[in-house]
């Protein structure tokens, strides 16, 4: 499934405004998220730090979601845009119908980047 029909799953564009959040450090990384117009920060737990921005055109958070981790940091909206929301269930589906070898594979990659980007 290629990012053009991944983005079809999506209902509408969610609009935002600045400041709104996305997601709270400790929320289930139950999505996906494409930021279709605007930047998206980062920032850690107690809000003193960004870690990273995303741009438009970016998707982040198939780590996350592919672990079944809670979110380790907080999403921010910055200036006005739109973004979608994927469910990780649909991917989760997708590979829980890959052989045994290749869901492996993907679980092992997923949980050191996931760490990694905790830390």
């Amino acid at each position: 499934m290629n990012i053009v029909e991944f983005t079809s799953l999506s209902q509408k564009p969610i609009r935002m405004i600045e400041g709104e959040i996305i997601f709270q450090a400790g929320d289930p990384a139950l999505n996906i998220c494409f930021v279709e117009k605007g930047r998206v920060d980062i920032i850690t737990r107690d809000g003193s730090n960004r870690l990273r921005s995303y741009n438009t055109g970016d998707l982040f958070g198939v780590p996350e979601v592919l672990s079944g981790i809670n979110w380790p940091v907080t999403a921010i909206f910055r200036g006005f845009g739109s973004v979608r929301l994927f469910p990780g269930q649909v991917l989760l589906e997708k590979i829980d119908a890959l052989p045994d070898e290749h869901k492996s594979f993907i679980s092992s990659l997923s949980s050191k980047v996931a760490v990694k980007k905790a830390r």
